[in-house]
């Protein structure tokens, strides 16, 4: 009996430590490298059509410049600014530039 509570101390043990040496392993990027919540990953490269834009923001100062499209129902679209189409839409005067998204406020303490 004393021998089966230790092993099961010791695999409770090593479970224990294995968990929690895997969540300090993840990789985390420190705060200089962190991506604006307004920069984009990618570009969509279907034309979406002009009637369903309302106003467009542009993310020029991230990893992949790009024309940033808000649509009727709020989605933001990242386009590559270098598209014919993404021009003309930008170009249209009916075409708000939107302002950037506001940054969420971090509490100090």
């Amino acid at each position: 009996m004393k021998v089966f509570v230790a092993v099961l101390f010791l695999l409770l043990l090593s479970l224990s430590t294995a968990s929690a040496s895997a969540s300090y392993s993840q990789a985390r990027s420190p705060m200089s490298v962190n991506i604006s919540p307004s920069c984009c990953l990618k570009h969509e490269e279907k034309v979406l059509p002009r009637k369903l834009v309302v106003g467009y923001r542009k993310a020029f100062n991230c990893n992949l410049p790009a024309i940033i499209l808000v649509t009727k129902k709020k989605r933001e679209i990242c386009t590559n600014p270098n598209n014919k189409w993404v021009q003309d839409y930008i170009k249209d005067p009916n075409l708000p530039l939107l302002p950037p998204r506001k940054l969420p406020q971090v509490k100090s303490i």
